[in-house]
């Protein structure tokens, strides 16, 4: 590892500890699963597929859009995974999508969250986008706080899927 990413690399494992510690109890462990999971492709892509098929005008473009940005964010943090190979912060190695996706960077859960922020802001009203917001920094923050990614690997995945649902604007 190249020595002027080490103190970088530091500061962000030390925080990602720290994020953990807010997920001790059964109840927070609950909310933070919960969140983490609200931002699963199969969600998203259940939501995009009613709305596009039963939505009216608005609706049904919103479902549109979200099916294309789940798509497309899952392949482009697929690849950059491959590519990248940042193994995932010690934890729960028995969870099952674990097993199947062992790379950290960039979060597919943000990369998601960042393309549907972007897509879906010319359709909601300001206290939609202001929720959506406030969900997908938590769907981040949980996913931090299981120690399933590195707090790095959520920063640089919203910044990501920002950039690839600017691609359908």
């Amino acid at each position: 590892m190249n020595a002027r990413w080490q103190p970088w690399l530091e500061r962000d494992h030390a925080l990602t500890a720290r994020a953990t510690t807010l997920v001790r109890g059964p109840f927070t462990r609950a909310l933070a699963t919960g969140l983490a999971h609200s931002g699963d492709s199969l969600v998203w892509v259940f939501l995009g597929v009613v709305l596009w098929r039963f939505g009216l005008d608005a609706w049904a473009r919103a479902g549109e859009r979200i099916l294309l940005v789940t798509a497309v964010t899952w392949v482009v943090s697929t690849v950059l995974k491959y590519f990248i190979q940042r193994p995932r912060p010690p934890g729960e190695p028995a969870l099952f999508y674990l097993k199947i996706d062992q790379h950290a960077f960039p979060s597919g859960h943000a990369v998601r969250t960042g393309g549907l922020w972007v897509v879906l802001a010319g359709l909601l009203p300001f206290w939609g986008m202001a929720a959506l917001l406030l969900w997908g920094v938590c769907v981040g923050l949980s996913r931090v706080a299981l120690g399933l990614h590195y707090a790095s690997d959520v920063v640089g995945g919203w910044l990501i899927g920002a950039g690839a649902g600017l691609a359908f604007l």
